[in-house]
């Protein structure tokens, strides 16, 4: 850790404090409610990425890719990225019960979140930044295009895995709960047919009614989804 890191570190959060960077209507919305459901006091700090408050260089120095979420732990140091700081989430609060002891559930939880990653959430930033993916402009409306459609495959696969189940991952609410509703409230503002999908409808449905999750979408005043 350099010491303008440290600096800054000590200078923006309370030693002792968990701290989120997230941005409202990103997928930092997942360990924005998972830190809620945990119950433990930890302080939530906003960076628009329409006013490009992720590229200052003061969060650079806490995330030097320019990405949220980004989560400090109370002694400092720094989780990026949804699935490890979820699975930090749950097992620092294994009273919740939110992430298992079974090494092996650890791992297809690892795994669902995994996919969630470097599946839909890409199909999302194909369609919002094709020029991250073609150099020629001509293209970029088939990348939108086969990007959405690809997204909406995506979906309806998260709607067959949920049913059945009460929850994404079987009988017990998750870290990957959260998650899963970043999807359903992007779709919705993609123009999917979201409500078409019941049993992904009723596990978002589930979610809203959730104290936590309600407290953060109105926090955040979250654009994907309407309370």
């Amino acid at each position: 850790m350099t010491e303008v890191a440290t600096s800054f570190r000590m200078s923006s959060t309370a030693i002792g404090e968990t701290t989120l960077f997230y941005s409202p209507g990103a997928c930092s919305l997942a360990p924005h409610i998972a830190l809620e459901e945990a119950g433990r006091p930890y302080k939530p700090i906003e960076r628009l990425l329409s006013k490009s408050e992720h590229l200052a260089p003061e969060y650079l120095v806490i995330n030097p890719r320019g990405k949220v979420p980004a989560l400090i732990t109370p002694d400092g140091r720094v989780i990026t990225e949804n699935t490890a700081i979820l699975a930090y989430i749950g097992l620092t609060n294994p009273e919740m019960a939110m992430f298992p002891t079974d090494t092996v559930e650890q791992m297809q939880y690892l795994a669902q979140m995994a996919w969630f990653s470097n599946t839909p959430h890409i199909f999302q930033k194909a369609k919002f930044r094709p020029y991250r993916f073609a150099d020629r402009e001509e293209v970029y409306g088939d990348i939108r295009a086969k990007a959405l459609a690809s997204y909406w495959e995506s979906m309806q696969e998260i709607d067959q895995l949920i049913a059945g189940n009460e929850w994404i991952m079987g009988t017990r609410y998750s870290v990957v709960d959260p998650y899963a509703l970043v999807f359903y409230g992007w779709g919705n503002s993609n123009g999917l047919p979201m409500e078409t999908l019941e049993d992904f409808t009723r596990h978002k449905n589930q979610m809203l009614a959730r104290p936590a999750v309600r407290t953060v979408l109105e926090r955040e005043k979250n654009p994907h989804f309407k309370l």
